[in-house]
This record gives C-alpha cells, structure tokens and sequence, in this order.
C-alpha cells in the first residue's frame, strides 16, 4: 500500500493497463469533497480500472469495493486527505497537490443522489374525542417500533396548539416530536408534505395526509369509521382489531 507522496505523487505510478485501488477512509463530508477528484482521475486515465473503497456506510451513495484487502491490484492508494489550515488552499486542493499530483477538479462538491425521505408522520391523538379516537398507548408503541423496524425514523406531528387538550400526553416511549415546537399550520403542511408516510388517527393531521399524500396514508380506525372522512382506498388498520407486522410490511411495501 502507498501512503506516503513526499517523493512520487499518486499518478506517477500510473500506467495504462493498471488496476488500482484507492482507499479513502475519511468522513462523510471528506468522502463529498474529494469525490470529484477520484472522478477526474478516471477522465485523466481513461486506460486504468480505478476502484474505491469507502466505509461506514458511504457505499450506500458511492460505489465501493467490499473489501479494501481485495488482491489483484496493481497498486493500492490511502490518501490522507490533509487538513488545510494555515494555508490558501481548500483541503480538495491540498490533496491534489501534494498526494495526487494533479490540478483541482472544476467541480468544488460531488453531487448527491435525490433520496426520499426518512420520516414517517405519526399521530396517536385526537383533539376533541381523544376516547374514541385515541391510540391505546400499547398499540402505538408497536407501530412505533414497526417504524423503526423498517428502516424508518417515526417524527410524532402532534403540535401542542391553541386547542391542544391536555388529556393527550405524550407517550413515554416517544423520542422523535415537534412538541414545544410552534404550532403553526404552514409546519404541519411542510413537514407531511415531506414525509415518506403518514399513519395516525382520526384528527387535523390526518385529514392533511389525505390532502397531501394519500397513497401513503394509513388510517388508524377505532370508533370512526373511515368513510365518514373519505371515500378515496387508503391502507387502514383496525385499533380494535390489531395485528402486529401490518405496519412494517405495509411501509415496506411502498415506492
């Protein structure tokens, strides 16, 4: 492995034909600034198989090779990626300087891929009829953890506004809430809006799911039955008639 360029920067080991490996251990915002560099190399060096390797969960966004011990390379590249206070230069041109040996790329940041949303909107409570709406607390802990369990991160969209009944406390096992948050309608919109799903009971922020997203709201039925609100086929399940698994797989389900 090449770790050190005081004497050879990285692309006067080059050589048409050559399979190379570059490691780049470095973090999440390194790995996006220096992006554009590994990219310009493969342009400069069109006759060279260049692979990457990247960890902790970067191979998600950049494609990466599995095991940064793979044999068959030619040469096998780390790059400090070295910090640059104290001097003009941003860190991308720091390392191509003295590590990689070229100009720096045009392109300052790599440009991520659109991804969706990793919020699932979630309302247990209903203002006024919280009896006959409301979401025993042992039913909604597991859809909670349903949520999670899909790979999702649960946000609870109860804001505490002008009419807020204090009957409905928040569950202790809620980690994720915009209670004590303004109480404005806009937020409520954007943050359904901008959710992956919504699920919850019979209340103002469900009624915003069903104006928003429908295909991704699931209704949670207890004493209203869903066709009092609307006639469009949305998911719901049945608070008096629970089944563990249906909201993980229903989530899961969805494009």
């Amino acid at each position: 492995m090449i770790d050190n360029y005081k004497e050879k920067k990285l692309i006067e080991y080059l050589q048409d034909g050559q399979k190379v490996l570059i490691r780049f251990g470095h973090g999440l915002g390194d790995t996006i600034l220096w992006y554009p560099c590994f990219e310009k190399l493969k342009e400069l060096y069109p006759n060279i198989h260049f692979d990457l390797y990247v960890e902790s969960g970067q191979e998600e966004i950049f494609k990466s090779i599995a095991d940064k011990d793979a044999e068959g390379y030619d040469h096998v590249f780390h790059l400090d990626f070295p910090m640059s206070e104290g001097s003009e230069l941003t860190k991308v041109a720091k390392c191509c300087k003295e590590e990689i040996g070229i100009e720096p790329p045009e392109q300052e940041i790599a440009k991520l891929p659109s991804c969706e949303s990793p919020f699932v909107a979630v309302h247990f409570h209903g203002t006024a009829l919280p009896g006959s709406v409301g979401c025993p607390e042992e039913i909604a802990k597991q859809i909670w953890q349903e949520v999670k369990d899909s790979g999702k991160i649960p946000i609870e969209v109860h804001f505490e506004h002008c009419w807020h009944n204090p009957v409905n406390a928040k569950y202790g096992f809620i980690d994720v809430s915009v209670r004590g948050y303004q109480a404005k309608v806009s937020n409520l919109i954007g943050l359904i809006q901008h959710s992956f799903a919504f699920i919850g009971v019979a209340s103002g922020p469900f009624i915003v799911a069903l104006s928003t997203i429908p295909e991704k709201t699931m209704y949670l039925e207890k004493s209203h039955p869903l066709k009092t609100y609307t006639k469009k086929d949305i998911a719901k399940i049945n608070l008096n008639d629970f089944k563990p698994g249906a909201v993980k797989v229903w989530i899961q389900g969805l494009k």
